[in-house]
């Protein structure tokens, strides 16, 4: 067979196709991609960096002291009496395992469940709405990704058509006869074949190659050969844009965005998830303060009652109707405040399975939670820069900004490209069999005996351009307020941090002061039921004093089972700001949420 330049210069198409495509990791820009823009990156990311570090600028790296139980003096003085002490009056770290937190609203009979805090947690995360509705969320928006990625796949596709031709056309007279060359009548049975492939590439173009093959037949004809005829063509193209929509940049744009999209939406659940934990926790101890109120409300109840007897019995010889009176007055209301305790009890209970919104502890229903778990005086250590470095690295709301920073440059990147000329190049390459039979058509394909060629530029540009520069003005300004929402979120975090620091230092602190004042308040009631004993006659004055000291110690002991209560509410708030509630309490997030 004679020599071909076709066969050259097709394995020269290919090898220069080739090297279009790409080959290595993805980065391709545009060659005329602005250098300022990676200077303005490098001040957008030292700009990100300086809130972080303006924050942090002022914190002493020190630690504050550890915060722990300590003796008093008031502990010195009274520890020969430590046990007797520590048993008289309200005994609110039972729990009131005793004592019904229900006001009863229907005639059934309330059935009591002991509840942990790490299963009211567990409860809590697994049955909420709104968790739910943000993992459903998650679960959207990794479909998104695929789907960004989708458009880089290999697509093919196969076609059959059958084509039946009988129409009349101007012959062509051969010269000095009646004869036709081309007959004035085409009369056919066509049959076509294609399949093809192709997929968009990560530079902004596309390739692909598609093969036909038709089967032509004449009727009623003797003047065409070979027929009937198969005619084979594999045509191989790419399209690839040189300015605007050049770049993996441009090009991976969608894809990036739906994966920031998807760390979006897990930093959503993330914060979901969080104050869900808080609110829970907080819930509980709540629920533990309400039921301490009530054992002290009942405490006071019956030691009143212990008063007012003593001084039933003792009418006939010393005690006057007046001062029985008071008692009785004083256990009445006494009375009141066990109503408005277990009030209050039961509120907190129903806020809490309203939190949990398990099955089994409907809100409707008559159970009575009881905490199975006391509040912890745990020392504490106050580290304001660590907190703040790890809120910085782990709260959601900055990793949110940081997303939105990081989906506003893509904006700005693709906007920055489509101020550029569109210059788009179009190549193609075709070889073409025609023989008597399928084989030997597609036989002639591969001698590369017929082939064609195509290239070519498409240039396009709008006259001032002013659309394209409006959309990157828009871009950057987007991306500034991004920036600015970042900052805010900095700010917002830090004060968070530093607030929950605030409580878990003064709460701890009261926890150690409380303590010495209940501990006071008992030694003063024990000396006065000593002196109770020794006195021939019960004045009025002394039967108000025990009042007065039985209504402190109960006093002493809700505010000491108070700052307990308001130090776990403080440790789970500082959780909460740091974005470490999750890993304290064990909750991974699944990446796969079930139909």
């Amino acid at each position: 067979m004679p020599f071909r330049p076709s066969r050259v210069l097709s394995g020269l198409f290919i090898a220069t196709l080739a090297g279009l495509l790409p080959q290595g990791p993805l980065g391709c820009q545009s060659p005329l991609a602005s250098p300022d823009e990676d200077r303005l990156s490098e001040r957008l990311e030292a700009a990100v960096r300086s809130s972080a570090e303006r924050e942090l600028a002022q914190v002493s790296p020190k630690p504050a002291s550890v915060v722990r139980s300590q003796e008093s003096d008031v502990d010195r003085m009274l520890a020969a009496r430590r046990t007797e002490l520590d048993a008289i009056g309200p005994q609110s770290a039972e729990l009131g395992t005793a004592v019904s937190g229900i006001v009863p609203v229907t005639g059934e009979a309330p059935t009591r469940v002991v509840l942990s805090l790490r299963t009211a947690i567990e409860s809590a995360v697994r049955n909420n709405l709104d968790v739910q509705t943000a993992q459903l969320e998650k679960a959207i928006t990794d479909s998104d990704i695929i789907r960004a990625e989708a458009a880089f796949d290999w697509v093919v596709g196969a076609g059959v058509g059958f084509q039946r031709v009988d129409e009349p056309a101007v012959g062509i007279l051969f010269p000095g006869t009646d004869e036709t060359v081309i007959p004035n009548v085409t009369n056919q049975r066509n049959w076509n074949f294609g399949a093809s492939i192709g997929k968009a590439l990560e530079t902004g173009g596309a390739v692909s190659l598609s093969g036909t093959t038709s089967r032509i037949d004449n009727i009623d004809s003797t003047l065409y050969t070979p027929d009937p005829a198969w005619s084979s063509a594999l045509v191989l193209g790419l399209s690839q844009p040189l300015l605007r929509g050049f770049g993996t940049d441009v090009a991976l744009a969608q894809v990036h965005l739906a994966q920031n999209n998807d760390r979006y939406a897990e930093e959503v659940l993330r914060a979901q998830l969080l104050d869900k934990v808080a609110a829970t926790e907080q819930a509980y101890w709540s629920l533990v303060s309400a039921r301490a109120r009530l054992v002290s409300a009942e405490w006071l109840v019956r030691v009143g009652i212990e008063v007012r007897d003593v001084l039933a019995k003792r009418r006939e010889f010393d005690a006057t109707l007046a001062q029985y009176a008071n008692a009785v007055a004083t256990v009445e209301s006494r009375k009141a405040l066990v109503i408005e305790a277990r009030r209050r009890l039961s509120e907190a209970g129903n806020n809490l399975k309203a939190l949990l919104n398990d099955p089994n502890l409907p809100v409707g229903g008559e159970v009575d939670v009881v905490p199975a778990d006391v509040p912890s005086n745990a020392p504490f250590e106050a580290d304001l820069r660590r907190s703040i470095e790890t809120a910085i690295a782990k709260a959601p709301s900055i990793q949110q900004a940081l997303i939105a920073i990081d989906s506003a440059s893509i904006g700005v990147t693709v906007a920055d490209n489509g101020r550029l000329p569109q210059l788009d190049l179009e190549t193609s390459i075709s070889w073409f069999g025609l023989e008597d039979g399928f084989g030997e058509s597609v036989q002639t394909l591969g001698s590369s005996d017929y082939v064609d060629y195509a290239a070519g530029l498409q240039f396009s540009q709008a006259i001032g351009n002013r659309a394209a520069e409006a959309v990157y003005r828009e871009a950057r300004l987007r991306r500034s307020q991004a920036v600015v929402a970042y900052e805010k979120a900095v700010q917002g975090s830090v004060l968070s941090v530093k607030n929950a620091l605030v409580d878990c230092v003064a709460f701890r602190e009261l926890v150690e002061q409380n303590r010495t004042y209940r501990l006071a308040q008992a030694e003063n009631l024990r000396a006065l039921q000593v002196d109770e004993k020794t006195l021939a006659a019960l004045t009025p004055e002394f039967l108000q004093l025990k009042f007065q000291l039985q209504n402190g110690l109960a006093l002493a002991e809700d505010s000491y089972f108070a700052s307990l209560v308001g130090y776990q509410g403080a440790l789970a708030s500082l959780q909460r700001a740091m974005g470490t509630g999750l890993e304290a309490n064990r909750i991974e997030i699944r990446e796969t949420v079930e139909d």
